[in-house]
């Protein structure tokens, strides 16, 4: 049974909540149960009246992400489940996020955990912690071995 609203006006309704990328858009259209030209020539229009832009999205998302402090590889992540180019997510990235912000964003959280204070946590264990955590968000380990290194002499 197919639905009863036509795919445009489903679609129009979708990007009025949030924005989507070509791939999400097709994947949520076809899980409603429209036919393929149909999800097509909704997809074709929307990208003529320029709702639908793949590089917009990328630019927002990644805008939204550096908001949040996100890792490069994180954000890389995320962009590639909505069904980016890699390529565009690759050359968005190198525009919008130059590497050396990781390094801003590290410190960021480590002040954020441990305090402003210059001197290194007194627990080993919660520094551990906390890099395995900066770890796992994607950043890379070049960033977080500073951070580890204050508590050599303990």
């Amino acid at each position: 049974m197919s639905p009863k609203r036509p795919a445009l006006s489903y679609a129009l309704t979708l990007l009025g909540r949030r924005d989507y990328s070509t791939w999400e858009m097709e994947r949520k259209l076809e899980g409603k149960g429209y036919q393929r030209d149909e999800i097509m020539t909704a997809v074709a229009r929307l990208r003529e009246w320029n709702y639908l832009d793949d590089e917009t999205y990328l630019r927002r998302q990644i805008d939204k992400y550096l908001v949040a402090k996100k890792s490069r590889s994180y954000i890389r992540q995320r962009l590639r489940l909505a069904g980016l180019d890699p390529q565009l997510v690759e050359d968005g990235l190198d525009l919008y996020y130059p590497a050396d912000k990781e390094r801003e964003y590290v410190q960021f959280w480590w002040q954020k955990c441990f305090g402003g204070s210059e001197s290194a946590p007194d627990e080993k264990r919660a520094v551990i912690r906390w890099a395995r955590r900066m770890y796992a968000a994607g950043f890379p380990v070049e960033e977080i071995r500073p951070y580890l290194d204050y508590n050599k002499e303990s």
